[in-house]
């Protein structure tokens, strides 16, 4: 009794979220609310994944035997297509409209090269003699299987790189990272990757051999598991589809050159108007609008606060922000305040941005920090 219900609930969880990932593909490709290039390469990846998991299904219901032929023959399961859609989605998420470069578009040829290793099946079962039609379909699940994972470990890791690239843009760039941050999606893109690493460890174990049906077991629970996370994701996050654009060309942080004799001036002015001016009371302050009122370029500001305060422009400007919490914090004419308001009131928009940083900078939560104050007076 108990093997039938396991294969069961497999059966029920797959077909459950392969569903789920086809009807999100189709709002995503169909939606103008969600209309972008970049989201119909998400569409891209969680049609992928979404066919796989109900051909998984199929298999853990026992009925894979009744698919019809022509379903077993399109080229429809393609593996490689999950990483490649992740990876344009992300490179169009945070770079719209850049054309891609040389290398950028070799990365479709996995794709190419895995449908005709599914259109070979065709030919095999056709025209081959029944005792080779076997031993030719192994071979070829290998070969596809094989570019699929490795394409997929390659340009995940790259996926990871890239959005890290970003943050550091947005670190140097913004003192407020609440709707532009992609930590949220690098996290499910890491989990994502180990995922596949498992299923490179599953197809290797097939390869010599060995029994690897509770290794895949696991992978194909892994692919649900980032299919309804995929969902929350879309659902409740649907600012991350607005992140700030930036050409990384332009933006990256060249080689430091020389400081101009007028550098000590510049920092002084910046200091004044972060000190007396309370210009980091604005929750949306960031970099070229600073560089804009001191009359330099944005790089020569970032260059002034990395060499002369050993910080990048987030920190910089949150240091100040922390001060100002702690002294609203003792302040009794704030004691009516909730810790929320006491953020806001400081030039925080994020109550998890301030608890984080206020913990970061002072060793203490802000309640734990109050509480402290007040039993010390």
């Amino acid at each position: 009794m108990e093997e039938p219900f396991i294969y069961g609930f497999l059966s029920a969880v797959h077909i459950m979220a392969g569903l789920q990932g086809l009807l999100l593909a189709t709002i995503l490709l169909f939606s103008k609310r969600f209309g972008s290039t970049s989201n119909r390469f998400f569409a891209m990846t969680l049609l992928g994944v979404s066919i796989i998991v109900c051909y998984d299904f199929f298999y853990y219901s026992f009925e894979e035997e009744e698919l019809p032929l022509v379903i077993q023959y399109m080229p429809i399961y393609i593996r490689t297509a999950i990483p490649i859609g992740l990876y344009f989605f992300v490179r169009y998420l945070i770079d719209p409209k850049s054309q891609l470069n040389k290398w950028e578009r070799l990365w479709y040829l996995p794709i190419l090269v895995e449908v005709i290793t599914e259109l070979a099946y065709i030919p095999v079962n056709l025209f081959l003699e029944e005792n080779t039609i076997v031993g030719m379909e192994y071979v070829l699940l290998i070969t596809e299987e094989s570019i699929g994972l490795l394409t997929s470990v390659v340009l995940l890791s790259l996926v990871v790189q890239k959005i890290n690239r970003y943050q550091k843009f947005l670190l140097n760039n913004y003192s407020t990272l609440s709707g532009k941050s992609l930590i949220g999606l690098r996290n499910l893109i890491i989990i994502f990757l180990v995922i596949v690493v498992i299923w490179l460890l599953s197809h290797m174990l097939f390869i010599l051999g060995y029994d690897n049906e509770g290794i895949y077991t696991l992978v194909s629970l892994g692919l649900i598991l980032f299919l309804f996370l995929m969902g929350y994701f879309v659902i409740l996050h649907y600012s991350l589809f607005k992140v700030i654009p930036y050409d990384p060309g332009k933006t990256h942080l060249k080689a430091k050159k020389k400081l101009s004799p007028k550098t000590d001036e510049y920092h002084k002015k910046l200091l004044d108007m972060m000190e007396t001016e309370t210009i980091y009371m604005d929750p949306e302050l960031n970099l070229p609008y600073l560089a804009e009122l001191l009359k330099i370029s944005p790089g020569y500001l970032s260059q002034i606060i990395r060499e002369k305060e050993g910080k990048n422009f987030f920190e910089f400007v949150n240091q100040y922000r922390v001060a100002e919490a702690k002294k609203k914090l003792m302040d009794t004419d704030y004691n009516q305040y909730s810790i929320m308001g006491i953020a806001l009131e400081s030039g925080f928009n994020s109550k998890s941005t301030f608890n984080s940083l206020f913990k970061k900078y002072t060793g203490q939560t802000p309640s734990s920090f109050k509480k402290s104050f007040q039993a010390s007076h």
